[in-house]
């Protein structure tokens, strides 16, 4: 199960990538990025670490690194739909992929196979 942070490091591992490490290490948080990337491996990102790269972010122009503009909310009633999916490796996260088994941005690692209900 995803942490209370999951969301964020959701959108954080969209984002993941060379560019990102290059801003951080340019915005003076690679150290705090590379927390958040030892942490997403264990499974549990700390929400100080994600604030900091936030604020980090946010005084060079870049707003909601790690928030979503929008959010999700199941329509109501009886499901009997089940899929095929992927869910994040160390659960630090609460991305789901049904087309292809997708590895983290962060880590590196491969998604693990699981079934969801829709």
């Amino acid at each position: 199960m995803a942490s209370t942070t999951g969301p964020r490091v959701e959108v954080l591992c969209q984002q993941a990538g060379e560019a990102l490490a290059e801003r951080a290490a340019r915005y003076g948080v690679a150290d705090v990025l590379a927390r958040v990337v030892a942490a997403a491996s264990r499974g549990n990102v700390p929400a100080a670490d994600l604030d900091l790269l936030d604020s980090a972010f946010a005084e060079h122009g870049i707003d909601h690194l790690t928030r979503a503009y929008r959010s999700f909310q199941p329509w109501p009633g009886a499901r009997n739909v089940v899929v095929t999916a992927w869910v994040c490796p160390t659960g630090a996260c609460p991305r789901v992929a049904t087309d292809k088994p997708p590895s983290c941005h962060l880590t590196g690692q491969p998604f693990r196979e699981t079934t969801v209900e829709l």
